[in-house]
């Protein structure tokens, strides 16, 4: 299986800023490294949540929604990422991948977007929304 990135820009109070980004599908939320965060100015919740690496690893961060968020040219507003310190050897991982090393996309950002992943391609893709129904 290979890796997918993203197109993605992040838009805050302050600035914005435009990378290509790791699709990571066995995360669940958006990571952005504080440097990233501070740059662009997120609003902070006020609510820390935990997350265990691939390696195991427990990490925590800061929930904070950034004003905008564009993904492959579909538009998230005020989406929820959680804001931490990505370590130095996670920046040098996704340097080496070709992707930023301040950005980590998950599956509730590209879900929202309606996006899915197509490792295939190494890129998203738009699926199309269906719902359900006996009638």
């Amino acid at each position: 299986m290979g890796l997918v990135r993203a197109d993605v820009t992040l838009i805050g109070v302050k600035g914005s800023r435009s990378v290509t980004a790791l699709v990571d599908t066995g995360a669940a939320v958006t990571v952005v490294d504080r440097a990233l965060a501070e740059e662009v100015g997120v609003a902070y919740t006020g609510r820390r949540r935990a997350l265990v690496t691939a390696f195991g690893h427990r990490v925590e961060g800061e929930v904070a929604i950034i004003r905008e968020l564009l993904i492959e040219g579909e538009v998230l507003d005020y989406e929820r990422v959680l804001v931490l310190e990505l370590s130095e050897g996670v920046k040098e991982t996704l340097r080496n991948a070709g992707v930023s090393d301040s950005v980590i996309i998950g599956l509730t950002t590209i879900e929202a977007a309606g996006l899915i992943p197509d490792t295939v391609t190494g890129r998203l893709r738009k699926t199309e929304a269906f719902l359900f129904t006996t009638h």
